[in-house]
């Protein structure tokens, strides 16, 4: 089981806020040279139709997921001096000025899809990401119910490539990010905004909701947004 970072950049209300070409790829190049890190999915906001959620307004200007062997590695990452530590000097990033960073460290685990090849012609993916914010009254009692049915509802959706459901992990850091705190996320990855539609057009999606309406009490709120996904390669071992 693998160690989920999620880095996120909010942008201010009612801010036009995008990552533009050169950032992307200075981040891109930091990501590739930060050793530990097996993969990274640098995340953009995208279209996609939820009919349970349509008008959801996707603050994210930015959303990088690293994926890290364990969580030493992943420590050694966010400390001073560390390979991240530059992801904290917003002058660095002008295209993400204004944004509010906060992050999170989640254990990753991954279900089985019928079919995890991704079929698009630049490599990109379509990722939905859910975030639980909680708590909720019991949590232990919450992710056993969660995770007891809704991998399985979400392997019906066509298309779908991957299922990975997230929880808390404790982690200590030397950079000024906010703790984002989520009780639970989960991510579905589809080849496009279209196979996403398509998915959620499909019987399943009506199961899941109704799936969910059966969960544990909860407080908080729970966002569903798409992203355009790049898969960035993982960095050295040193």
């Amino acid at each position: 089981m693998s160690i989920s970072w999620f880095c996120l950049w909010d942008a201010p209300k009612d801010g036009d806020v995008r990552l533009d070409a050169f950032d992307r790829g200075a981040m891109t190049a930091l990501v590739k040279d930060c050793s530990g890190v097996d993969a990274g999915f640098l995340m953009v906001p995208a279209d996609g139709h939820d009919p349970y959620f349509p008008d959801s307004r996707n603050p994210s200007a930015l959303l990088l997921q690293l994926e890290f062997r364990d969580i030493c590695a992943l420590e050694r990452a966010l400390s001073v001096k560390g390979c991240l530590e530059p992801l904290a000097d917003q002058a660095l990033w002008p295209s993400l000025a204004g944004c509010s960073i906060s992050h999170q460290a989640m254990m990753t685990r991954r279900y089985t899809v019928p079919d995890a090849t991704i079929r698009s012609e630049d490599g990109s993916s379509l990722s939905y990401m859910v975030e639980y914010q909680g708590p909720a009254e019991d949590a232990n009692a919450w992710h056993v119910s969660y995770m007891a049915r809704h991998p399985l509802l979400l392997a019906k959706f066509p298309g779908i490539r991957a299922i990975e459901i997230y929880t808390p992990l404790s982690v200590v850091t030397g950079l000024p990010f906010r703790d984002r705190g989520a009780m639970q996320r989960n991510k579905t990855v589809f080849d496009s905004t279209e196979a996403m539609n398509t998915a959620m057009a499909c019987p399943a999606r009506d199961e899941l909701r109704a799936d969910a309406l059966k969960l544990p009490p909860f407080s908080g709120a729970k966002d569903h947004f798409p992203f355009r996904a790049d898969m960035i390669r993982g960095g050295p071992a040193r």
